[in-house]
């Protein structure tokens, strides 16, 4: 996946994790994404610097520096794929050559980082109002977010359609994402006053 910020400058997702190790942070970028994914989701459109520091705080990382600048931006690209027409929002995970092992702790990763900053942004707001679709749509993160630690798999297992379950996986949760983020910006704008004509 091509994932880029705004000066087309690509994100590499070692280096990001290299930046997450050198500041103590036994974390993968997944989790941080997910934790800036949860902040949309749960506030809609808010700036990229609140939802930093919001999943920060969710997280409980301190992202400064350089570690800082980088998650800064990809608060930044997250947002504009979240608001991109043609849906060009994507989780930011291994890339497809790492082993899947690997691919699948991040992807539980990011579930948790979700889940964390979602929780902290609906418990600001309203917390008790949440719909059906969407406590289904959190149990089913919560769900992934187990799965991802399972250890059971046989070596010799169908490399094949373990790939193909956790590109469903993956492409369930991009969906769920943009869902809850599009409903949550569209309660805010029927909340709003109407601006005058």
């Amino acid at each position: 996946m091509d994932f880029t910020d705004a000066d087309q400058q690509p994100f590499d997702f070692d280096d990001f994790a290299n930046q997450l190790l050198a500041e103590g942070a036994d974390k993968s970028p997944s989790y941080v994404h997910g934790g800036v994914c949860g902040v949309y989701a749960g506030a809609g459109s808010v700036d990229a610097e609140d939802c930093l520091a919001a999943a920060a705080q969710a997280l409980e990382l301190g992202l400064y520096g350089e570690l800082g600048e980088s998650c800064l931006r990809l608060a930044q690209v997250t947002q504009q794929a979240l608001q991109d027409e043609e849906f060009d929002f994507h989780l930011f995970l291994p890339e497809d050559d790492a082993e899947i092992a690997s691919r699948v702790g991040c992807l539980a990763e990011w579930c948790q980082g979700f889940l964390a900053a979602y929780a902290l942004m609906v418990s600001e707001t309203d917390g008790a109002g949440l719909d059906d679709e969407t406590g289904e749509i959190l149990k089913d993160i919560a769900a992934i977010a187990q799965a991802g630690h399972d250890d059971d798999a046989e070596e010799g297992d169908d490399d094949e359609e373990a790939e193909s379950h956790l590109f469903e996986l993956t492409e369930y949760l991009r969906f769920a994402c943009l869902n809850l983020f599009m409903n949550r910006v569209m309660d805010a704008d029927e909340q709003s006053p109407e601006s005058p004509s």
